[in-house]
Parts: C-alpha cells; structure tokens; sequence
C-alpha cells in the first residue's frame, strides 16, 4: 500500500517526467523534483550525457502511485 501524499504540483511533475523523462520540467517544476527523488516516486535514469541534463523516471513506487490517484499519461 502507498501512503505517500503528493500534491497536485507533484503528480504534474511526474506526469511530465513520465512524457518526456523530465527534459521540459520549468524551474518551479525542479523544485518539486527533489522531493519526488527522495520519496522514491522518480529516480535519475541517464547521467551519460551531462551537457543534454539528466533524465528521470517514474519508480514502480511512484507509478502505484499515479494508479492509485487514478492518473493516467499518454505518453505517444
């Protein structure tokens, strides 16, 4: 079971993050990000290239979360 509460800005951030890994995430968007990594809803996926920013991804964790708020991302 989730217990984590995740605020609207959150559940944006990784609806961003599941459509484009992060890569068009605004500043205020970065904020809420550290807070997403440290609850363990998104991780760093790609640090191969430091010039192109990193790219995240949504945990397993982080994606039961999303179903369970009944989000669902169209990533085509």
């Amino acid at each position: 079971m989730i217990d984590t509460d995740i605020s609207n800005a959150g559940i944006a951030v990784m609806c961003d993050i599941a459509r484009a890994s992060g890569l068009d995430l605004d500043a205020d968007k970065r904020a809420v990000l550290d807070g997403l990594i440290a609850q363990g809803l998104v991780e760093v996926v790609d640090q191969a290239k430091p010039a192109a920013g990193p790219k995240f991804a949504i945990t397993s964790k982080g994606q039961l979360l999303l179903d369970k708020r009944g989000v669902g991302v169209n990533e085509a």
